[in-house]
C-alpha cells in the first residue's frame, strides 16, 4: 500500500514533491507467546520499528516535509523528544531543507546522535518536556519562528501540524487491509497525536464503508504523564496539564496538545484510557524482546503494558482481535537497552575454556 494514494483528505502532491524513504507498509505479526500467557487467542503487533528512521513518525515527516517542498520553504523548525526529530532530520536531509529542533530536557543520547547524524541543529532546553510552563513557552517561541516567510513549524500534533499528522492516519488503512476483524487497538500516548490519527483514520474508513464496526481504541499513558488517560476513563471532557515525572522517553509531554480532541473522539466511540507504571513498561519491553523477538524502545512497549492492565480489569475477551502498536525501535534508547541486556549471559574467555563450555552444553 502506497500511503500517498490513500484517501486522506489532504492537498494533492505531484510526484516530484513527494519525499519518501520507504515509509509505511509495516508488518502486522501475530503473537506466539505473550498472547497465550494473557489468555488471548488473537493478539497482534504492528511493527513501526522497521520504519526508515525506526518509528512511526516517518509517516508524519514524509507528508510534512513534502508539503514544505511544494511550498518552497527551506527552514524546518520543530520540537521533539526524539522520534519526530529523527524523522524530520532524515526527510529534511534528502529534501535539502535546514532543520532546527528544540529537544526535551534529558533526551536519550541515541536519539540525539541520530538527529545530529542527519545534519539537524539541536537545542536542549532545561525543563522542556517536564514543566508545563517551560514547555508551553518553548512551543510559543518555535511557533513564532515557524511563521517567518521561509520557515515551517513541524510539531507532531494536529494542533500545530495537521498535514503531517494526516500521514499517520495511514496506519488505520494498513490495519484494515491486514486484519479482517479488529476489536481493540492499543496506542501509546504522549501528546495524543498518534491516538487521534488512528481514530480519524478509522472514521474515514467507516465513512467509505470499508469497515462495519469501529474498533475500541485504547489510549495508554505512563502514570507520570497522565494528561488524558484518566479523563477518558472517568468520562471527563478535558485533559489536565501535569508536571511530567515519567522516565519513558518519547511520552514526556506535560501539555495537552491533542489531548482534548483525543478525549472527544474516543468518548463517542467507546474508547478507553489506561495508566501504566514505568516499571511495567520496562518489564513488557524485555518480554517483547525475549519472548516475541520484537526489539522495541520503552515507548513502543507502552501499548502492550496497557493491554496487561485491560486484561487485569477484564476489559478484553479471549477471542477478541487485538492490535498493539509498537511505535519505535529499541536502538532509540540505549539506557533501557542496557537494562534489558544486563540479565543476559556474556562471558569473555580463552579458547580452551570455550571448548569446555561447549562440551558442557550437551
Amino acid at each position: 500500500m502506497n500511503i500517498w494514494e490513500l484517501p486522506l483528505a489532504i492537498p494533492t502532491l505531484d510526484e516530484k514533491n513527494r519525499i519518501s524513504l520507504g515509509e509505511g507498509n509495516t508488518p502486522l505479526i501475530k503473537s506466539r507467546e505473550i498472547g497465550r500467557q494473557l489468555g488471548l487467542n488473537s493478539l497482534y503487533f504492528k511493527l513501526e520499528t522497521v520504519s526508515p528512521t525506526g518509528s512511526y513518525k516517518d509517516r508524519f515527516a514524509a507528508f510534512a516535509i513534502s508539503h514544505m517542498l511544494k511550498e518552497g520553504k527551506n527552514l524546518c523548525v520543530a520540537t521533539s523528544s526524539g522520534n519526530t526529530g529523527a524523522a524530520l532530520s532524515a526527510y529534511c536531509a534528502t529534501a535539502k531543507i535546514r532543520c532546527v529542533i528544540a529537544v526535551v530536557d534529558g533526551i536519550t543520547q541515541a536519539k540525539t546522535q541520530q538527529m545530529l547524524s542527519y545534519g539537524a541543529e539541536l537545542y536542549e532546553i532545561k525543563n522542556f518536556g517536564k514543566d508545563p510552563q517551560v514547555t508551553e513557552n518553548t512551543f510559543e517561541l518555535i511557533r513564532k519562528q515557524g511563521e517567518s516567510e521561509n520557515a515551517s513549524l513541524q510539531i507532531s500534533a494536529y494542533k500545530f501540524s495537521p498535514i503531517g499528522m494526516t500521514g499517520v492516519q495511514s496506519i488505520a488503512f494498513e490495519l484494515e487491509e491486514q486484519l479482517q476483524t479488529i476489536n481493540h487497538i492499543f496506542c501509546p500516548a504522549g501528546g495524543g497525536g498518534l491516538t487521534l490519527s488512528v481514530a480519524r483514520g478509522f472514521e474515514i474508513l467507516l465513512k467509505l464503508k470499508k469497515i462495519e464496526h469501529f474498533p475500541r481504541i485504547h489510549c495508554v499513558q505512563p502514570l507520570g504523564n497522565d494528561t488524558m488517560a484518566s479523563s477518558l476513563r472517568l468520562g471527563l471532557n478535558r485533559g489536565t496539564e501535569v508536571q511530567c515525572k515519567t522516565t519513558i522517553s518519547g511520552l514526556q509531554v506535560p501539555n495537552l496538545l491533542d489531548a482534548d480532541d483525543v478525549i472527544n473522539h474516543l468518548k463517542t466511540r467507546n474508547g478507553m484510557g489506561h495508566l501504566v507504571h514505568d516499571e511495567l513498561v520496562f518489564t513488557v519491553q524485555k518480554k517483547l524482546a525475549s519472548e516475541e523477538g520484537i526489539f522495541s524502545e520503552p515507548a513502543g512497549a507502552t501499548a502492550l503494558a496497557g493491554l496487561y492492565e485491560a486484561v487485569k480489569r477484564e476489559e478484553v475477551d479471549a477471542d477478541d482481535h487485538i492490535v498493539c502498536l509498537v511505535t519505535g525501535s529499541g536502538f532509540k534508547d540505549t539506557v533501557s537497552l542496557g537494562k534489558m541486556a544486563s540479565s543476559g549471559k556474556h562471558k569473555r574467555m580463552e579458547h580452551d575454556q570455550f571448548s569446555t563450555e561447549l562440551n558442557n552444553l550437551c
